[in-house]
């Protein structure tokens, strides 16, 4: 083979060797994960329903990445439409019904740094733990995920350049938010699912209970003391005994239907359900017993009838004091 030949054999050889040397590197640095930081400001928490397992809230966040290929010659930042560009393509996992209300947009400086700006509200799931109703503490918590990406690819972390974190004063009425915090994980969106990138905001949150003790507990004290009045009353006036009983039984019934917007409807009992359902059987036991000393009366046991209203006096009183010791400080 002549030499003239052999060159473009050579270079040839030369340039497949280099693709290969220069791709290779560039396909190892593509594998590295993308560091996505996450900046963040809650700006209120609009609502929370305890019956729905969710909250409404109106959080600002910004997640910043650097991608090499969008690096430009220009000497300001230019704008480019999300889909145009890589994107860790963001989601939260936990949404229910929630607008974005900015742009779908990013801004690229010239080394390549490309930034995304959103602001969301709406509705949020949340699982609570609701058994210790009206005295409880609740987490609530938005799961930032890459979705499509795994962890191998996307990586997020915490910007610790742009401080994050809570507003002043919320709009809740009955919720003091006490503290928060945010981490970045690999966890999955559902058990069957693989890990996925993931970014959590936690908000802790305390409930005000004294709303509850004044327009729920209170009022329902008063209906179940208004039962004993049976216990002081004549036996032989029957009647009466009956009517100041039935009278109790049924207020507390309407009361319930009252207040059943304000109890959360969940499959257990919560330290509130204890506490209605635990004044509901006094009464009810009150109604008994002024049956029962009414038909001892009329069978000439009056000395056994008043009796009985005496130690009941003693009984139910203290009964339903060692019940709401159980039902909220237990």
């Amino acid at each position: 083979m002549s030499n003239a030949k052999c060159i473009p054999f050579v270079a040839v050889i030369f340039v497949m060797l280099f693709q290969t040397l220069v791709l290779s590197g560039s396909a190892s640095a593509r594998e590295q994960p993308t560091e996505v930081k996450i900046a963040y400001v809650v700006l209120d928490i609009d609502a929370v329903s305890s019956a729905d397992q969710s909250f409404t809230l109106n959080v600002f966040f910004r997640a910043q990445w650097h991608d090499p290929e969008e690096a430009h010659d220009g000497e300001k930042a230019i704008t480019k439409e999300l889909l145009d560009v890589w994107h860790p393509r963001i989601q939260i996992a936990n949404r229910k019904k929630a607008f974005n209300t900015m742009d779908e947009v990013v801004t690229i400086q010239p080394d390549g740094t490309v930034t995304y700006i959103q602001r969301i509200w709406g509705g949020f799931s949340q699982i609570m733990n609701l058994a210790d109703f009206p005295f409880d503490s609740q987490k609530f918590q938005i799961h930032i995920v890459s979705v499509g990406h795994q962890p191998s690819e996307v990586q997020f972390v915490l910007d610790e350049d742009v401080n994050s974190g809570i507003s002043e004063k919320f709009s809740l009425p009955d919720w003091d938010v006490t503290d928060h915090k945010a981490w970045a994980e690999n966890g999955k969106m559902y058990r069957e699912m693989e890990e996925v990138p993931m970014f959590t905001i936690s908000l802790e949150a305390k409930r005000y209970s004294w709303y509850y003790m004044v327009k729920v507990i209170l009022p329902l004290v008063l209906i179940v003391a208004m039962s004993w009045i049976v216990f002081w009353i004549d036996p032989e006036q029957s009647s009466t005994q009956i009517g100041v009983a039935t009278t109790s039984m049924l207020t507390l019934i309407a009361y319930r239907f009252t207040i059943d917007r304000l109890v959360p409807a969940v499959s257990y009992l919560t330290r509130m359900d204890e506490f209605i359902l635990s004044s509901t059987i006094l009464v009810f036991i009150t109604l008994c017993e002024a049956v029962t000393t009414s038909v001892l009366t009329k069978h000439g046991k009056a000395q056994l009838a008043t009796t009985m209203d005496k130690w009941f006096r003693i009984i139910i009183p203290l009964s339903f004091a060692l019940l709401t010791y159980h039902a909220f400080f237990s």
